[in-house]
């Protein structure tokens, strides 16, 4: 162990070699925004070639378009020239009005969209350094920028609207047998008409309303640039000594503030989350809850790529909180039926109990569990419940196939069932456990339903003697007393002998 004595000794002679004085600048620090890149390299970084920025102030979100070298040996010219007429269309086509996403005609260029990198971003400060002096200014937030290709859906959206038309519901076709019944319920509550307003859509249309103002990108050297950079340094050099006349617990609050006025937010509400920002900071089990409550069905990367920025994010905690609110099927998660269906709600359609939709739901998840494709009738005859209710049920999370069924709109996940291969065993054995619930549930609601079939027979019971209807379309018989059926049939006897 080292002398107490030597260490005091040795720190009294290492003198001061030089104090450098701190200085906070104001002048930036409502505007000052720190970017990220985590996927460009260093060298990525150096030949960054910004185009131009897109920048929602309320939000806080930005959206950056980076240049493409279409020089570059790398570059496969006739594929990018296939993107571009695939999102916007072959140049000829075009109306001369019609707004395109390549000017060019050829994929040159990549938007990178922004997610806020950490929870409270006052607590970091961009430093500027003089020679002299140390200026600090306090950072307004601080983004990573991930590749977003919003493009590929505008080429997509086409092709399902080409599919949509030559598509039609085979299952409707075909002469029933099965008779309609109107089963109506009163609805004890509007909150199911509360949880739409809950939802992720809510929250992008909120974002949406929101007008994206148009920014200039000015390179390092530029001449602008070099005056905005003169901001960092604060106005006023002179040393306010402000720490020789505080006392120490003056000075100590100085140095660290109370955080008065900072109200706790709710994140366990979604009504109060104004935007995707807010959402990020909230509990990683309350983002999955929101998110997969909206889309029903995602994939894992999905979950990472959306949540990514939020404090505390990381591969291992997102796969111990989404067991709580989603099941696994075929490697994708789909939001659980009691996250959708509340207890004491019902249905939105026809008010079917929110129990019965649950089960009813949970069912088709099994089901696709072991097969690719569900056909929505034979659940329908097997739950009883109507044929409305189970669509409302399939097209959450699935889409119709054309002469095959149902099948879920996301394919099998196999990186997943891949790496993850302990996690899908224990889904495996809970759906186990589930389809073993939901057969005992059928089995003692087929045995009601025979129970009370058997009650509301034409056969009645009295004082131990059973009377009996007769075959006879005329029907005197039926409804007769024991001893008149008795004459009536010796009547018959002797008729006959005769």
């Amino acid at each position: 162990m080292d002398d107490p004595a030597l260490s005091n000794s040795s720190t009294e002679d290492d003198e001061v070699i030089k104090e450098i004085p701190i200085f906070n600048s104001t002048r930036l620090q409502k505007n000052l925004y720190l970017f990220r890149y985590p996927l460009l390299s260093k060298k990525c970084l150096n030949e960054l070639n910004l185009k131009r920025g897109f920048f929602k102030p309320n939000n806080q979100q930005i959206e950056l378009e980076m240049c493409i070298d279409v020089e570059s040996s790398n570059f496969d010219s006739d594929r990018a020239e296939l993107i571009a007429q695939e999102v916007d269309g072959p140049p000829e086509s075009r109306k001369p009005s019609t707004r395109v996403h390549f000017e060019n005609d050829v994929v040159d260029k990549v938007c990178l969209k922004s997610a806020s990198a950490v929870k409270d971003p006052n607590k970091y400060a961009a430093l500027a350094y003089t020679g002299k002096e140390i200026h600090l200014t306090t950072l307004r937030n601080i983004f990573q920028f991930r590749p977003s290709f919003n493009y590929l859906d505008r080429s997509s959206k086409k092709r399902k609207d080409v599919d949509h038309n030559d598509l039609s519901d085979e299952e409707e076709a075909g002469p029933s047998t099965a008779l309609p019944i109107t089963v109506k319920f009163k609805q004890s509550d509007d909150r199911w008409k509360k949880s739409k307003s809950d939802s992720f859509k809510a929250l992008e249309a909120k974002s949406a309303e929101e007008a994206w103002v148009n920014c200039e990108v000015h390179s390092e050297s530029s001449s602008l640039s070099k005056v905005e950079k003169l901001k960092l340094i604060a106005e006023s050099n002179e040393p306010t000594g402000q720490a020789m006349t505080l006392s120490d617990g003056e000075y100590v609050r100085v140095l660290v503030p109370e955080d008065e006025g900072q109200g706790t937010t709710e994140p366990s509400s979604p009504s109060h989350i104004m935007s995707l920002h807010t959402l990020r900071a909230s509990p990683i089990l309350e983002q999955c809850r929101v998110l997969l409550k909206d889309a029903q069905i995602m994939q894992f990367q999905q979950l990472m790529m959306i949540l990514a920025g939020g404090e505390g994010l990381t591969a291992d905690t997102l796969l111990k909180n989404l067991p709580k609110v989603a099941v696994l099927v075929r490697g994708n998660w789909v939001v659980k039926s009691e996250v959708l269906y509340p207890s004491n709600t019902f249905s939105s359609t026809s008010g079917v109990p929110a129990e019965l939709m649950c089960r009813t739901r949970d069912y088709v998840l099994y089901l696709f569990t072991k097969n690719r494709y569900v056909e929505r009738k034979k659940v329908s005859s097997v739950m009883k419940i109507p044929s409305e209710e189970v669509k409302e049920i399939f097209t959450g999370f699935s889409k119709l196939s054309h002469n095959k069924g149902w099948e879920l709109v996301l394919p099998t996940d196999n990186d997943f069932v891949v790496k993850h291969n302990d996690i899908v065993q224990k889904q495996n054995d809970a759906w186990e456990q589930k389809f073993k619930q939901l057969s005992a549930y059928l089995k003692d609601n087929k045995k009601q339903r025979r129970k009370s079939k058997s009650v509301s027979e034409d056969g009645k019971v009295r004082n131990g003697v059973s009377y009996v209807s007769s075959d006879n379309d005329s029907g005197t018989e039926k409804n007769k007393s024991p001893v008149a059926a008795a004459k009536s049939k010796s009547a018959r006897g002797m008729q006959e002998s005769t």
